[in-house]
């Protein structure tokens, strides 16, 4: 829904998209949100203090509020109201970032499955991402202009074109 414009209500942000002048829009990845809440890893913490204080456009889809959903024991409204206190709008996953994340967790699914020992022959363990983290990767190529997260490996790796806001992806 381009150009759509946040409505609050009493039960959270409403998706669609943001229309406020911004210089960026950043998709802020779910990693991010618990340093906030934990109070860890302080320098990804003050990327994202500097981009709201720049005006930036954080956006979320669906899939990070779900992630950080037990961070506030189910709590909706707690979830919602932090998610609003930050000035994040959380959009829908279409289904163009659907496709290049699918597409992207097919190539994961593919080089992991094929990693043997050269000696032995036997599997190799691989750390294992889900496909949230690569439906957030496909909705951040696709929907907004860099991503902000401390998983640089898989985004790297699997989104090569992906933008990492700060120069979290260095």
């Amino acid at each position: 829904m381009e150009g759509e414009v946040q409505r609050e209500t009493n039960d959270g942000p409403i998706f669609g998209r943001d229309s406020r002048q911004s210089l960026m829009r950043i998709c802020v990845d779910s990693s991010i949100w618990i340093d906030i809440l934990k109070d860890e890893y302080r320098p990804f913490q003050e990327l994202l203090y500097t981009a709201l204080a720049n005006q930036e456009a954080m956006v979320v889809p669906p899939v990070v509020f779900a992630e950080l959903l037990p961070q506030f024991r189910g709590n909706v409204k707690e979830a919602t109201s932090f998610f609003r206190d930050h000035r994040v709008q959380i959009e829908s996953l279409d289904l163009e970032a659907a496709t290049v994340a699918g597409q992207c967790w097919m190539e994961y699914l593919k080089r992991n499955t094929k990693t043997k020992c050269p000696d032995c022959g036997k599997a190799l363990p691989f750390k294992e991402h889900v496909l949230s983290d690569f439906y957030i990767g496909g909705f951040s190529l696709t929907r907004t202009d860099a991503i902000l997260t401390r998983d640089r490996g898989i985004y790297r790796s699997y989104f090569p074109k992906l933008k990492g806001y700060g120069g979290c992806l260095d």
